[in-house]
């Protein structure tokens, strides 16, 4: 049995980006970026005025209030035709392009229009430059403005449609397979009877995964024998990533091992020092990584967080491959029972600048309603027999 830290070393050493692929830059969202992108043109692309006023020379404020006659009226999208010249305006439009001459604009709101031989009355002094948003101040032709491994959100996809980027060349989304095993189980449009109970971890598996932009197919549910699961787990080494839930324990029925070892797969582990999740196997067998996780559901849940997210996020090109982790102050004293590092369903919340946690109330790796009052993981870390109340703790986010 290996430490959750190596484990989670194991996973981020052994997988590796997938190839790039292009996409519309609609579809983008959520990506990587697989290459550095360069500008094509400088931005803004002349001087642009960033205000609605009046393109003056800031010299001729200098007395103000003082009357300027106004040349020209210039519209976003319409260059000027006109240089302005000592004792002129051209009345301006946010986005439009400054005038020669002009060196200073004026907001409307400390003018005076005075509606007469296109006079208009300045009320204050401006320094030169003031308002105007210079050529090339933003980015510059030929800069690169995104780089290789950059996340693309939505102000990424502002940049790469300001640049021409489309289509863009992005790390491909892993193809993910899910097989559900035991006899137990029934399809969750399915009534289950005496005995049964219905395939929860398929669909919050794919759930989990299908938020990380994987494409997921649920492959389905298969027996507790060792042909089934045999058959569909070959059938699932099309995927980049197979994820199988159930079937790893140490029970009559538990298969899942026996299969994975019975087809050649290379074993990085089997067993993982953690709660709930203890009976977890990763491997691989030719090109597709293999995730066997335990039945119960908050383990699937909670080892698909710990070592199937930063594996799709490495496939993807992340360089920031794991949930986001933070201190915070434990609300209620905790008292360790196991020398296992646990991961709680807890509630986070800031209150006077300070992060705060509670457990919620839990009754053990079935108990998924937990999760929904939940929108982190506690760390109790191995080491520790209590948490004292104020005590600093880890927190995995989870939303």
């Amino acid at each position: 049995m290996i430490s959750v830290d190596t484990a989670i070393k194991i996973v981020a050493e052994t997988v590796t980006p997938l190839p790039p692929r292009t996409v519309p830059l609609e579809s983008a969202l959520g990506f990587c970026l697989a290459q550095d992108v360069q500008s094509d043109i400088d931005m803004p692309p002349f001087n642009r005025s960033a205000m609605d006023g009046y393109a003056v020379i800031a010299e001729d404020t200098a007395a103000a209030p003082v009357e300027l006659t106004v040349i020209e009226d210039i519209a976003a999208g319409h260059m000027p035709t006109k240089r302005v010249s000592r004792g002129q305006a051209s009345r301006i439009m946010t986005g439009a392009a400054v005038p020669e001459g002009a060196d200073a604009v004026v907001k409307f709101e400390e003018t005076e229009d005075l509606s007469t031989n296109n006079r208009v009355k300045i009320l204050r002094t401006i320094d030169r430059g003031r308002n105007i948003s210079k050529r090339g101040e933003d980015m510059q032709a030929g800069q690169t403005v995104l780089h290789k491994g950059m996340p693309v959100r939505p102000q990424e996809i502002g940049i790469l449609a300001m640049t021409g980027k489309s289509p863009v060349e992005v790390f491909s989304a892993p193809a993910t397979g899910i097989i559900s095993t035991g006899d137990e189980l029934v399809d969750a449009g399915s009534k289950p009877s005496v005995g049964q109970i219905r395939n929860s971890n398929g669909y919050s598996l794919s759930a989990q995964a299908r938020r990380l932009k994987a494409e997921v197919e649920i492959l389905g549910i298969v027996k507790d024998t060792k042909e089934e699961i045999s058959s569909m787990l070959c059938r699932g080494l099309q995927k980049d990533i197979l994820i199988l839930s159930g079937g790893v324990s140490m029970g009559e029925y538990d298969l899942v091992g026996d299969v994975m070892k019975d087809l050649k797969t290379q074993i990085y582990f089997e067993k993982v020092a953690l709660r709930p999740g203890k009976p977890v196997i990763f491997g691989k067998k030719d090109k597709t990584f293999i995730f066997a996780l335990p039945g119960n559901p908050v383990a699937s849940f909670v080892t698909f967080e710990l070592f199937i997210y930063p594996a799709i996020r490495k496939m993807m090109g992340f360089t920031t491959i794991h949930r986001t982790l933070l201190k915070a102050s434990l609300e209620t004293e905790i008292v360790v029972r196991r020398r296992r590092r646990e991961y709680r369903p807890a509630c986070l919340r800031m209150e006077n600048n300070t992060w705060l946690v509670s457990p919620v109330e839990w009754h053990g790796s079935a108990d998924l309603l937990a999760t929904t009052r939940a929108n982190c993981l506690l760390i109790v870390r191995e080491d520790a027999e209590k948490l004292a109340s104020g005590q600093l703790v880890d927190v995995i986010l989870l939303d």
